[in-house]
């Protein structure tokens, strides 16, 4: 193991190169050695032709805001990347990133997070590819898009083969060459501590894959410690696989060290906001879906955003929180994290616990939904986000709750009195005909009798086989004008449709 600067391990990156990278928005990513990746690519040319694979799209934002010439947009760059792989992609259309992809500059596909992590697995533990049933019917099966995320993109990386009578996505497996990793700190022999960081997004599954192909692991840390300063059991790279460690230059986003995130004892949170908004009141009706001690995904938006809020308001300590990027229990929030987690869980792990159906329920956003009740939550239009860990976590769930409102884009509403008033409708329906593009394939998982629940701020909806059935209205709604109007397809009424309490609307509005 030698210890570098950023430049001189940038340095080592071969043209053609297939470079692999750990992270997830601004965490574990190895924001030092992209800046020297981009430095050197302005100065020299060098490395052209690049094939990045990225489990999640990497870059300095919150929300949406910022992130423009940071982490992945980098690297975004004409003639240095030509093949994109990635899980998500920039959630702001002007980024770097979105641009490469929209021009055609780069071959983009956009596979789930958790096929991603288990192809790298794959490669790891030296197999032909990865064969996987998540993503059949819909935008990742090769009979439809493929995955492929723009027309230079010319042909899918995955086949359809037969497995016992079922149909299954083969991706041949590919070598990786350099493994692009951050970690909280290394020791003398390059072995990596995850001690500071509040979860792991990829990294022995980058790295493991890395050695298999006999490749360079570079390793980015925010310290150098001594062997034995901090137990072997916060070693989540041995030292073994590394061969770079580059000490960061470019400071970390926010402070990693706070032990709220990490579960360093029990941290007193300062009590939830009592703001009744639109986004609360959704959360409110999704938290009415939970039975007691139940086991709950929850997926970015109002699920991971408020919905934890609503439980503790509602002392619901009984429920166990996870989300995707590896936090088990605690409170999530904004960013992928969760406030005093139980514990931190490799992705490896935690999305082969979703795709065998291990959470009880689980609550996640819709961009839009038509008649089936398929989801799309990965692209619109010129917006690009991706689909993130959608497919993987849409696919085992038993019961699957999702949360929206019924339309957006200039959408202005009240709650007051016990009512909700429509202030001003949202000029873009969100229940279409047909979505623009299926993260979620409704009927298939309709087919092996899961239920899908559709929670909005003017009612609850189930979905079946044979369509919606709006099973419960919030008080103060027509029925015609602002839900039937609104929806692109027909939904089946109830004589007496049941009205939520009225307590849930007695103040507040905005979203």
């Amino acid at each position: 193991m030698k210890v570098l600067d950023a430049a001189a391990a940038a340095a080592l990156i071969p043209a053609g190169a297939t470079i692999a990278v750990s992270g997830g928005g601004y965490r574990a990513e190895a924001e030092s050695v992209f800046k020297a990746i981009a430095d050197r690519f302005a100065k020299d040319g060098q490395p052209a032709g690049v094939t990045l694979v990225a489990i999640s799209m990497l870059e300095r934002a919150r929300g949406g805001v910022g992130g423009a010439g940071t982490g992945l947009n980098r690297i975004a760059r004409e003639g240095l990347v030509t093949r994109l792989i990635a899980g998500s992609f920039s959630r702001a259309p002007d980024r770097e990133i979105n641009h490469l992809i929209r021009n055609n500059k780069a071959a983009a596909y956009n596979l789930p997070m958790g096929t991603i992590v288990q192809f790298l697995r794959a490669v790891a533990a030296g197999r032909n590819g990865l064969v996987t049933p998540v993503g059949i019917g819909t935008f990742v099966d090769p009979r439809s898009e493929g995955g492929r995320a723009n027309d230079a993109a010319d042909k899918p990386l995955s086949r359809i083969i037969d497995v016992a009578g079922d149909e299954m996505l083969f991706y041949p497996r590919f070598d990786v060459n350099v493994g692009l990793i951050k970690a909280s700190a290394s020791d003398e022999r390059g072995n990596l501590y995850m001690d500071r960081e509040a979860f792991d997004h990829g990294l022995i599954d980058v790295a493991m894959a890395t050695r298999t192909c006999r490749g360079t692991v570079i390793a980015e840390v925010n310290r150098m410690v001594r062997r034995g300063d901090l137990p072997a059991r916060m070693v989540r790279v041995p030292g073994g696989m590394v061969n770079v460690v580059v000490v960061a230059s470019e400071p970390p986003f926010e402070d990693e060290q706070a032990s709220i995130l990490l579960g360093e004892g029990i941290v007193d949170l300062p009590p939830p906001s009592d703001e009744r908004r639109i986004r609360d009141l959704i959360s409110m009706l999704a938290l009415e879906q939970l039975p007691q001690n139940a086991f709950v995904n929850l997926g970015a938006g109002i699920p991971m955003y408020e919905v934890p809020e609503a439980a503790r308001r509602n002392g619901r300590d009984d429920l166990y929180f996870t989300i995707e990027q590896g936090p088990m229990g605690g409170w999530p929030q904004v960013g992928g994290v969760s406030r005093n987690p139980e514990a931190i869980m490799g992705q490896l792990e935690v999305f082969d616990f979703y795709e065998g159906g291990g959470p009880d329920v689980g609550i996640l956003s819709f961009g839009e939904i038509d008649a089936t009740g398929s989801v799309n939550v990965s692209r619109f239009g010129a917006m690009m986000p991706g689909c993130g860990g959608f497919p993987n976590i849409g696919h085992g769930l038993r019961h699957l709750v999702l949360c929206g409102t019924l339309t957006a884009g200039g959408l202005k509403e009240k709650m007051s009195g016990g009512r909700l008033e429509i202030v001003q409708e949202g000029r873009i329906k969100r229940f279409v005909k047909q979505v623009e593009q299926v993260t979620f394939n409704a009927p298939i998982a309709l087919s092996r009798g899961h239920k899908i629940t559709v929670i909005t701020e003017r009612g609850v909806f189930d979905v079946g086989t044979d369509g919606y059935r709006l099973e419960a209205v919030a008080p103060g709604i027509d029925i015609a004008r602002d839900i039937l109007k609104q929806i692109e397809f027909p939904i089946a009424i109830p004589d007496k449709p049941r009205i939520l309490p009225a307590a849930l609307f007695m103040s507040g509005g905005g979203d």
